[in-house]
Formats: C-alpha cells, structure tokens, sequence
C-alpha cells in the first residue's frame, strides 16, 4: 500500500468540462439569438475546437501526471503541483470523516470523489481524490476507516498494556510477556465491513413528502439561477413591457393567479426536493451510520450515532392532521451542511422505532410541562395585531375589497391558539424536549452533554405574569431550540439540569 497512486484517467478531461459549464449559456444564447453558423468555415470550427479544447486536455494530462496518493502505514500523503509541488500527510489519527460524492461531472463520468476532513480543517476538506473509480473509491474509504480505527486503539494500548501488567500476576499459568503477546497485534488486515440497510425510500415516497410541505428554500435557489439565466437571453424591454402590462390587470385577476403561481410554486419545490434527495437510502455500516441520497449531485454523509447532537421532529400544517412528521438530525461534522433528514414523512407512531434503530439514545417523549392559561394573550397579541393592521391597510388602500383582509382576525386567534396548546417542554435523565410553534410544529430533542449554552429571556410582558422563555443552545445549531412563556420554575428547570453537566465537568 505504500506505492503512489494516480487518480482515474478520466481526469484528465476535468478542465475542460470546467470550462464548459461556462461556454454552454453562450452557445444557448448565441443559438436563440439566430446566429448563422453556415456563414463560418469548417475549418473556423477545427480550429475553434482545437483553441479550447487541447490547451485544457494538455493541462489535465499534467495535472493527473502530477497529482498521486499515498497509502501508509500511519497515514496518506497527497502530492500535487505542476509548477509549485504540494505535499500534504494527513495522519489516521487525525482523520475527523471522510465523504465519498458524486457531483454531476463525477456522476456522468461514473467515477467518485473522496473528501478526507480533520478537526479545525477548512470548509474545502484538507483532502480530496477528485477522480476515483467507485470500487476504488470505496476501498480506500474502507482502508482509512480501518486504520483511523487501528490508530484510535493505539492510543490506547498503553493503559491497556499497564492494567495487563497489573493483573498479569493474577491469572495463574501467565507470564507478564504471554499478557503483552496478546496486545501487541500486527497491523490487521483489511476486513469487509458488514452493510445493513435500516431505510431505503422510493421517489414516489419522497415526493409525496414533499407535497407536504413548501421547501421554499429550493424554489429561492432555483428561481435565482434561472433569472441569472434569462436575464442574459431576453431583451432590456422585456421586463418594463411585463410590468406594463402587469398593471392593466384587474384585482380579481390577481386574486385567481396568486393561487395558479402558488400551486405551481408547490408542485416546483417538490420536483426538486425528489431530484435532491433521489435514492435516499439509510445504511448501517462497521458502526457508522451511512446517508445517501441525490440524483444529480449525489453525497454520501458517514457518521457515527454518538455525532449526533440533536434530533428534530417537524410536523407541517398538512403532515400534522394525519399524523405524519418529518424527522431531521443535526451531526457534529466538519462539514458545512450540519443538518440531515432522517425521513420526509413518517408516522409519528413510528418515529421512536426509527430513532431506536439509528439513534437509540434519543426517544420522542410528549412534554409534560406546557405553559400556563395566563400566557395565552401573549401567543395571540402580536398576531391579532398584524391582522388587524393588514385590515386597516386594505380598507384604506382598496375600499371594500381590502376590507376583507380583517377575516385574518379569527385565523389569526386560531393560530395563536394552537401555539399557545403546542408550546411545551420535558427533561427526562440526560435528555431535553422542547416544543415549539411558529407555522409547523418542531420538537426538539437534545442531550445534556451536547448543549453548550441554556438562556433564559423576559420581556416586560413575561415579567408581568411571571413567565420565561428558555432556550438550549449547539454545537451545530447556534440558533438553538425554545420554548417560550413557561412558568418561571419551569424554565429555571431547564437551567438547573444544564448546571449538573457543568458542575460534572468541574469534577
């Protein structure tokens, strides 16, 4: 294993697909534009084609040719450069991941990338196997995974070795030498790790999720690139004629298309949630938990179930009447992307079962503690009072048409209401639940060790009635989860549970 190592040959071709990505919206846009590509020469096209493409093949040759990866005892040495030579060793033992992907170029080319993360590392990964056959890129997965754990058990030989050496004497027939032999192990050989699946879910499951809920993000993301997009191809006119002719319609025209825009907008946020987490598959792996999912950028996330720093139940408007959930966990990673679904729609009977086979030390539990009946007017307050603004406003502006907006009023009182009946909070052992409403119902659950900070806040109104919102602060989630207006002993609960982990660590 100690023999350099080039990636796939396919590389090579890396810089051009690069360069690609940026000539394709000028060839689309040349092509809509009408140009007359019969007026240039054959041999304009050769020569157009020998002008991009041979400088990045060329490119991509050395850079295959310099680029190699060495597999060692105690670590894997990257060296790379055309110009300048870099040569990285990322030692075992400081091995935080490692991510196999499938962006879109890797994907259309069959091939895998490899990320290698450490403790404190950049958002870039400290290292990266850009090209690998999949069944290469799984061996050496495999291989690091194993010696990351070979290097762990090393650490802790010598505390081994001392309580042998201490009970070597005890155990009749041995010798303190017989007692090392049994430690001191060669380097194991590279064993296949079990693979269970514990869930795999259909694209037909995951877009019935999706039609559950308004993955509003996605559709944000989408409309932005197709705008940068056709804002490139249309004419300079064509947005003032838009808003021209915008502003002819009639208000009982605008009331039938925002309904049109909104279902469309639905449907939309639900292709692309199935397109993102296509082949959405859950595997149990040599301890390490395993998350693949994507069609066209496909990730596969590793981690152990200890990572996992907190879960979250999420129950929409539509999920919740149906007794159905999404569930979500938050791992501590070097990765950017912290928080992963666990499933889009599930039973909320059935979210402990899930739990217990991928993360056993969480259990969903219904808060025991809710605020009391003197908080209800500070659930409702803020939103009666938006509600009656948009009335006023609506009045004023669009006479008797605007003053239907007051029928908010009692939707509003509803709204506030169901905050109010869902608003609560548990502490069982070493294991926190808050539950929270804003539009969908989350429930939160974390572990003692986990938290960093616990606050507590009152506003004058809180202060009036003797009330306090509490909240419980990550790792991976600085925002953190609350639970607002609660007892004041209820919250000061949450507080003082935080404090135990404290004072343990002070010990």
């Amino acid at each position: 294993m100690n023999e350099p190592k080039r990636l796939h040959k396919l590389y090579v071709l890396f810089p051009f697909f690069s360069v690609m990505k940026s000539i394709i919206p000028i060839l689309v846009l040349l092509i809509i534009k009408g140009v007359n590509w019969s007026k240039f020469p054959w041999y304009g096209y050769a020569a157009a084609i020998v002008v991009i493409v041979l400088p990045f093949v060329l490119y991509g040759w050395f850079t295959w040719r310099k680029f190699s990866y060495t597999l060692q005892e105690d670590r894997i040495v990257l060296r790379r450069g055309i110009f300048v030579r870099e040569e990285k060793s990322i030692y075992f033992s400081r091995i935080h991941s490692i991510q196999t992907q499938q962006p879109l170029i890797q994907r259309i080319l069959r091939l895998a990338q490899l990320k290698i993360e450490t403790p404190g590392g950049n958002a870039e990964a400290d290292g990266v196997l850009p090209a690998l056959a999949i069944a290469e890129a799984e061996r050496v997965e495999q291989w690091l995974y194993q010696k990351r754990s070979e290097a762990a058990k090393k650490e802790e030989a010598p505390a081994a070795a001392e309580y042998a050496h201490e009970h070597a004497h005890h155990e009749e027939g041995e010798s303190p030498e017989q007692n090392e032999g049994v430690i001191q192990e060669g380097p194991a050989p590279l064993v296949q790790r079990e693979r269970e699946v514990l869930l795999r879910l259909s694209a037909g499951r995951l877009f019935a999720g999706a039609l559950t809920t308004m993955n509003l993000p996605l559709v944000v993301v989408f409309g932005t690139g197709v705008y940068s997009f056709a804002d490139d191809l249309l004419p300079d006119h064509f947005y003032s004629s838009l808003v021209e002719r915008a502003g002819q319609l009639s208000a009982i025209w605008w009331l039938g298309l925002v309904p049109v825009m909104f279902l469309l907008a639905w449907i939309l946020s639900a292709v692309l949630f199935t397109i993102k987490y296509a082949g959405f598959t859950v595997e149990q792996e040599g301890g390490n938990i395993t998350i693949v999912s994507g069609l066209l950028d496909r990730k596969k996330h590793v981690f152990s179930p200890g990572k996992v720093q907190a879960v979250e139940v999420k129950e929409g408007l539509l999920r919740q009447p149906f007794g159905y959930a999404e569930v979500e966990i938050f791992v501590l990673t070097s990765e950017t992307e912290k928080k992963m679904m666990l499933h889009p729609l599930l039973p909320l009977r059935d979210v402990n079962e899930l739990l217990a086979r991928i993360v056993p030390q969480f259990e969903l539990q219904p808060p025991v503690t809710c605020p009391p009946k003197r908080a209800l007017w500070l659930f409702m307050r803020w939103k009666l009072l938006g509600a009656a603004v948009l009335g006023t406003a609506g009045t004023v502006f669009l006479g008797p048409t605007g003053a239907l907006l007051f029928l908010l009023l009692p939707l509003c009182a509803v709204w506030g209401y169901g905050c109010f009946k869902d608003e609560g909070m548990s502490i069982q052992g070493k294991l926190l639940t808050l539950r929270h409403r804003t539009i969908s119902r989350s429930t939160a659950l974390m572990r003692r060790p986990h938290v960093v900070t616990v606050n507590t806040v009152a506003t004058s109104g809180q202060r009036s009635k003797s009330l306090l919102s509490v909240r419980a602060k990550l790792m991976v989630n600085r925002i953190g989860f609350k639970a607002v207006f609660l007892e004041r002993e209820q919250a000061n609960a949450v507080k003082d549970w935080f404090r135990q982990a404290s004072a343990f660590m002070k010990r």
